[in-house]
């Protein structure tokens, strides 16, 4: 028994070195990953074919934070056709990322096809959709939109940010999950994160349980960020990609190292591991193991440039009014040398092998581009109620320590009927005029009055013969009992029949067998 306890602890003291050798990404694993996944995007998702679609304004925002050369002039021109269809039926986070592209991509998010994107998917939007009509994302991306180019919220607005922050911190279950979702919780943290040390406590209703509570983005991000620590699988991943790669921007966006905290790298892979399992060997992302997808490569390249980012101290990711781009020289071919990540037991990932001695093309524009043609140009709509349009170097307006608000409801368009001017006239050739209405109401209201009265009668007629109801109510469980006895009896009664027939039968019997031995 001893030899096999010692040979135990022999195997384990072996392994153990190798168990604690975690390997970390260096820059250049990340740029050569990066430039595997914009080679993929180039010869196999051309992103002019799919303007105003996560996969190519996440790709766009990607590039920009890269540093990346690319004919953002053409991607403009069509994002110009997009904005000018958007109405109240599109989702404000749809808009939301649309504004993030723009200013991406060197445009003007208040000035897309003609109309302000900021103003019509932010603090005006509730005057035809409720904000979060579609829950916390459409207050989340809404904040990330204003702060991404730190936009002034005028004085006549529906939302300013402080009622925005608020509307976030009320949609935060008791688990600390936003909406019970990992990329709605991951995305309400990259909204929160300015104001995580700036900004006191606010006074919200939760949404989950109805209650009153005072809570401010710093204790929201910390529950939030134990959700996300208690949902990770031992991979390091939350169960697919697109979650995945918003739960690192959001950690990086609060400084944190999505491949070196020990919250989320004991005893499991770390987050970035989770997220490079995701890469196929030509370069592209699948979203859950299977085949490559465009928006999961986009969505994993911006979650690559936000690590990235974080590693040569540059500003978060959706701060498009820095200017700050990353150092991206071009990554060496890599040979088996000190380069090589060390031997670990996670899981082989795609910056494990070998780059290609392909150059990255830098200023290789896709092939077979299409420019939106003048068909596209949108007409132009008037701003939210004849305002001029913000100045153009706004200010940020500070939010440290904002005033406590209270419950905040969501205005939006309230659906009202009035009858033309000669309904009242045509009457009955009218079916929705007021009078057809009242006739309605009454055919429905004269059946109840007469279930009611009914009721009454019945209920006098009891009261008279019993007295009271209590005594009506007795009266039934003694009929009952009654009938329960009787019943019993009349069981009884049938056994003791069926007895003495038996005995009777018994006696024939006998009887014939007596006979019989006599006559014979």
């Amino acid at each position: 028994m001893k030899k096999k306890v010692i040979a135990v602890l022999c195997a384990a003291a072996m392994t153990l070195p190798i168990v604690s050798a975690r390997a970390e990404y260096t820059e250049n694993d990340l740029k050569n990953a990066i430039q595997e996944a914009i080679d993929w995007k180039n010869d196999e998702d051309n992103p002019y074919y799919s303007i105003g679609t996560e996969s190519s304004d996440m790709y766009i925002m990607a590039l920009n934070r890269l540093g990346w050369s690319f004919d953002y002039n053409s991607y403009l021109v069509g994002l110009d056709g997009i904005a000018a269809g958007y109405d109240e039926r599109h989702n404000a986070s749809d808009m939301q990322r649309t504004a993030l592209a723009t200013s991406a991509a060197g445009g003007d998010a208040r000035n897309v096809g003609g109309r302000d994107l900021i103003a019509d998917s932010t603090y005006y939007r509730d005057s035809v959709s409720p904000m979060d009509k579609e829950g916390v994302d459409g207050l989340s991306w809404g904040l990330l939109a204003l702060d991404s180019g730190d936009y002034n919220i005028p004085d006549w607005a529906l939302r300013d940010r402080n009622e925005i922050i608020a509307g976030i911190l009320s949609h935060q279950n008791t688990d600390g999950s936003f909406d019970n979702s990992i990329y709605s919780t991951a995305s309400a943290i990259c909204a929160l994160a300015p104001y995580y040390e700036t900004s006191g406590a606010y006074t919200v209703v939760q949404n989950q349980t109805g209650y009153t509570m005072d809570i401010s983005p710093q204790q929201a991000v910390d529950g939030a960020l134990e959700y996300l620590e208690d949902e990770q699988e031992k991979d390091g991943d939350w169960g697919d990609l697109r979650s995945t790669a918003m739960t690192v921007i959001a950690l990086n966006s609060l400084g944190i190292n999505a491949d070196g905290d020990s919250r989320f790298d004991e005893r499991r892979d770390t987050p970035l591991d989770g997220l490079m399992m995701y890469q196929e060997k030509d370069g592209g992302f699948s979203n859950d193991l299977n085949d490559e997808d465009g928006e999961a490569t986009s969505y994993a390249l911006c979650a690559m440039v936000s690590q990235l980012r974080l590693m040569q101290d540059k500003s978060s990711f959706f701060r498009f009014s820095v200017n700050d781009t990353v150092i991206f020289a071009t990554p060496k071919p890599q040979t088996n040398t000190a380069t090589t990540k060390p031997t670990s037991t996670k899981k082989p990932t795609a910056t494990q092998k070998p780059t290609s001695t392909k150059k990255p093309t830098t200023t290789k524009k896709p092939t077979a581009t299409q420019k939106a043609t003048a068909t596209l140009a949108p007409k132009k709509t008037t701003t939210p109620r004849g305002t001029a349009e913000p100045t153009t170097k706004p200010t940020v307006k500070p939010t440290k320590r904002p005033a406590l608000v209270g419950p905040i409801e969501m205005p939006g368009p309230m659906p009202s009927f009035t009858p033309s001017p000669d309904a009242n006239e045509k009457g009955a050739g009218n079916s929705h005029s007021i009078n057809s209405g009242g006739d309605v109401v009454v055919m429905i209201l004269i059946p109840i009055a007469v279930i009611l009265a009914a009721a009454g009668v019945v209920l006098i007629f009891l009261i008279k013969k019993y007295g009271t109801v209590n005594e009506f109510i007795s009266s039934i469980s003694n009929n009952k009992k009654q009938n329960t006895d009787n019943e019993y009896k009349a069981k009884q009664h049938r056994k003791t029949e069926e007895h003495e027939r038996f005995k009777k039968r018994g006696k024939f019997r006998e009887h014939r067998k007596i006979n019989n031995r006599k006559f014979k």
